[in-house]
């Protein structure tokens, strides 16, 4: 008699949200290995869990926060590992897969394909495999010519091995990691004043955090009236994100001696450019965020939850989400039944993953605060730092950003490793959320009759 056995099948929506989870999950468990050998620190023995564990989850979610300096507490090979993290956590672990299973031979399947076009943006599913061959290309290739300027730039300038140092930077600033390694350099503080420094990152963070398709079609189309609605709303997107965010610094900040207060007046609105690029996903900063004003630290929490676009090496909720809610609302205000923009109707499905991804992201951050709070009680309690800076420390895990007011080594080790777990699933969250909702969506077959709900 043959013995019955029953299968187990998944859901594709499951599958992909468990595909995605645990392949960030076993990245950030094999980085910690690496970094806990006793090769991969400076000092005596090994790095200790919670450390190794951090640095590890930090640098796969390319978010850069740290609870160590980068640049004396790991070794080459430490940094090594590090590198090797943010350019895996920036390309995605589908994005990695996909580039590995199209190296051995293996066929991309359906299902396959429908989980990588969620991660990289694409619009159809026929070309995601030439698709994630451009990201390769695109990303390596940027990262090469980001290390060439770095290197003639920085060379003869830096104490140790300059090229390490150029490279490690370039990295970091394509996938907006955040991380750091230059000598004796808080971030970038000590570069302020470098327009060849801050203008070569800040390009290479716009570059990893628009998305190779936005690329793809302004190339391809060239002007304005044939972009596609995606890279409408992404341009204008990031122009609206980057202007809150110039003028806020330079109206609060203007005459904070802590901060923007003792630059030249170009310098002001270079740094103020600058910050407002990187304060959204990078992290990198030429200002001590723990002297900003609480005007500034609100519109930039903002701007941190916001993020990059879909599809790219950016945290955050991402424009794309928040401009396609912007539109819905705007619609709502006018009093017309469909939203609407550049003559093209944006779909409800559309809409209704949104407000998913938003009202998920919102219920997260919050329990994220408030665990937080209960392991930081002693802290604040203390005077060691304020539960505002807790609020922005929280926020720059969970946006995947990397800012913060100088506290991350200062919380005790349940906050950091709950701390870790937020940048865990702020890089994962609304990626697997977006991919589970497109995967599950089905036209209905019918409808209930409709009855309106008092609102306000």
């Amino acid at each position: 008699m043959r013995e019955s056995r029953r299968r187990f099948h998944l859901s594709a929506a499951k599958s992909a949200m468990l595909t995605l989870g645990l392949g960030f999950a076993l990245l950030i468990i094999i980085g910690t290995g690496f970094l806990m050998l006793p090769q991969a620190t400076v000092a005596y023995g090994s790095a200790p869990l919670v450390t190794a564990l951090f640095t590890s989850a930090s640098a796969t979610c390319v978010t850069g926060l740290v609870v160590v300096d980068s640049a004396t507490y790991w070794t080459g090979f430490g940094q090594m590992v590090i590198v090797a993290l943010m350019f895996m956590g920036g390309l995605g672990i589908m994005t990695s897969g996909a580039v590995l299973l199209i190296a051995i031979g293996r066929r991309v399947t359906l299902n396959d394909r429908l989980v990588l076009r969620e991660s990289v943006g694409s619009s159809n599913i026929g070309g995601v495999t030439q698709i994630i061959k451009n990201v390769l290309v695109f990303a390596v290739l940027a990262q090469l010519i980001g290390y060439a300027v770095l290197l003639w730039r920085l060379y003869g300038d830096l104490q140790g091995d300059t090229p390490w140092q150029a490279l490690f930077l370039s990295v970091s600033a394509f996938n907006n990691a955040g991380f750091n390694i230059l000598p004796n350099s808080e971030s970038l503080i000590n570069y302020s004043s470098d327009v060849w420094i801050i203008s070569s990152v800040g390009l290479l963070i716009i570059l990893g955090s628009t998305s190779l398709p936005v690329f793809i079609d302004l190339w391809k189309n060239r002007k304005i009236s044939r972009f596609s609605l995606d890279t409408k709303l992404v341009l204008l997107g990031f122009l609206g994100a980057w202007i809150l965010g110039l003028f806020s610094m330079l109206a609060f900040e203007w005459g904070n001696s802590g901060t923007l207060g003792s630059m030249s007046g170009i310098n002001k609105i270079s740094n103020a450019a600058f910050q407002s690029i990187t304060s959204r996903t990078a992290g990198f900063s030429t200002i001590g965020f723990e002297s900003t004003k609480p005007a500034t630290d609100s519109i930039f929490m903002l701007l941190m939850l916001i993020g990059g676009a879909s599809g790219s090496t950016a945290g955050g909720i991402k424009i794309n989400t928040v401009m396609v809610l912007a539109i819905a609302g705007y619609a709502s205000v006018r009093g017309r039944p469909r939203a609407e923009a550049f003559k093209r109707e944006i779909p409800y499905a559309q809409i209704a993953r949104a407000l998913a991804v938003v009202f998920l992201a919102v219920i997260v951050l919050f329990g994220i605060i408030l665990g937080l709070a209960y392991t930081e009680d002693g802290n604040i309690q203390a005077g060691n730092f304020s539960f505002s800076d807790l609020l922005f420390e929280a926020i720059s895990a969970f946006g995947t950003s990397g800012l913060s007011r100088g506290i991350t080594s200062e919380l005790s080790q349940p906050g950091q490793i709950l701390l870790a777990f937020a940048m865990y699933l702020g890089r994962l969250g609304p990626l697997t959320i977006a991919a589970g909702l497109a995967l599950k969506e089905r036209r209905a077959v019918y409808r209930f009759a409709s009855e309106r709900v008092r609102i306000g």
